[in-house]
This record gives structure tokens, C-alpha cells and sequence, in this order.
């Protein structure tokens, strides 16, 4: 829909559709009930990649750069720290939302579910979960290596994700469930092939993987599409997909 502007007014009151007085009437009317505008809408600015920017930066300290120095606090310190980050997180995002902060808001809600995989690794480590694990005795393995129990992290970010998506609408949120679901396509796979190590990586196995993957990847394409083609407001959640 077009936006209306008062000269639009002018133009229809010369055209004789209405008078001159019914346009400023009217004009004044719509200022008067145009909704506020929401601060942080979704436009290429610079005050938005700087907040996309610092967002990022904070999203990868606390994921694919979490380093051996806070596996020092252990599995149950950890998974304390994520939560009081999370609880930091989500209190910011709110009080942002509150704001009409929409992009800077969405961004602490995504900071708060990229917490979550970190937080049940940390619990599932205080609990000696993964003592047996092979390449998953640190957090940071999580981006490396493929094992079927990382899905239990995966899981838990899907289904956290789904809860803050539905409370906050941010199409950003998308992001790291996105990530996630490449990363459980690739784990799945490992759950479904024989755990025996000698055809675990044979030809076979190679080539059940990479068709798995590609089947993954056209449902997710799928979904972005009837996502997009569903869209009724301008939030574009298929972008981050």
C-alpha cells in the first residue's frame, strides 16, 4: 500500500473528490491516529550494522570462541555463568522492547538463545554426561565435530528458540535456529548410520550423509519459501533462513 501524504489531499481536493476543508479535516485527523513510528525498524543505517555488529561479536564470544579458560569454572560454573548472561540478556531485551527498540531488542533475545546450548552442556557436564565422549569434552567441539549427543543441546535450542520467537516476533532469532538445524542434520545423520566405527566413515555412510543433508536442506528451503510467501507483515523471517 502506498503511503499517504498530505499532498495526496491536495491533489484529490483540486481533483474535486473532496474539499479543501475535508483534506486538512482529514490530514489533521491522520496525524493525529498514525500509530508511533518503531524505533530500530529493519533499514540499512548505521546505527543498525553497528548493532548487528556488536551483537555478533557478543554471539561468538559466547559460542564458537568460548575458550579452554572458562571450562576452568567446570561444568556446574558454566552453566551458572550462561544463566546469569541469560537472565542479563533477556531482562535487556525486554526492557528494550518496551522502548520500541526493535532491532536492538531482537538482537539480546538471540544473544539469550545462543546461551541455551552452552547452559545444558554445562549441566549435562556438572552431571558427568559426557565423561565418555569422544571430542566432546569441550564446548567448543560443538562447532567442530559431529556426534550424535550433541542433539540434545540442539533440542534444547530448538525448543527454546520456538518459546522466544513466539514471545518476541524477531526475525533475527531465526539466525541461530537456522544454525542449529545444519548442525542437527549433520548429527542426525551419525544417529541413523551404525555405530560401528568401521563403517561409520566408510563410502556408504559418506554417501548417506551428504544425501541426508541435501534432504535437510530442500525442507528448509521449503519452509523459507512458504514462509515468505505467507508473509503479512514486514518482518522477514525467510532472510534468516
Amino acid at each position: 500500500m502506498p503511503q499517504l501524504e498530505r499532498h495526496h489531499l491536495d491533489e484529490a481536493a483540486q481533483a474535486g473528490l473532496i474539499s479543501g476543508a475535508q483534506a486538512s479535516a482529514l490530514w489533521s485527523f491522520l496525524c493525529e491516529h498514525a500509530p508511533a513510528p518503531v524505533a530500530g525498524h529493519a533499514t540499512f543505517s548505521l546505527s543498525n550494522v553497528l548493532h548487528y555488529l556488536g551483537g555478533m561479536l557478543a554471539i561468538g564470544a559466547m559460542s564458537i570462541f568460548m575458550t579452554l579458560g572458562w571450562e576452568q569454572f567446570g561444568g556446574a560454573g558454566v552453566f551458572f555463568i550462561a544463566l546469569l548472561y541469560f537472565a542479563i540478556a533477556w531482562k535487556l531485551a525486554t526492557r528494550l522492547e518496551a522502548q520500541r527498540q526493535a532491532i536492538p531488542s531482537g538482537i539480546m533475545a538471540t544473544f539469550a538463545l545462543v546461551l541455551v546450548p552452552l547452559a545444558v552442556w554445562g549441566l549435562q557436564q556438572a552431571l558427568g554426561l559426557w565423561a565418555e565422549g569422544l571430542h566432546t569434552a569441550h564446548y567448543r567441539e560443538y562447532h567442530s565435530f559431529i556426534d550424535w549427543r550433541w542433539t540434545t543441546l540442539e533440542l534444547a535450542t530448538l525448543a527454546a528458540g520456538a518459546l522466544m520467537l513466539w514471545r518476541w516476533r524477531a526475525p533475527f532469532l531465526l539466525m541461530p535456529i537456522a544454525l542449529t538445524l545444519w548442525y542437527m542434520s549433520m548429527d542426525l545423520a551419525m544417529l541413523l548410520i551404525e555405530p560401528d566405527p568401521a563403517t561409520q566413515w566408510s563410502e556408504a555412510a559418506w554417501t548417506f550423509r551428504k544425501w541426508f543433508s541435501v534432504c535437510f536442506g530442500a525442507v528448509m528451503l521449503l519452509l523459507t519459501l512458504l514462509a515468505e510467501l505467507r508473509r503479512r507483515s514486514s518482518r522477514d523471517y525467510a532472510f534468516w533462513l
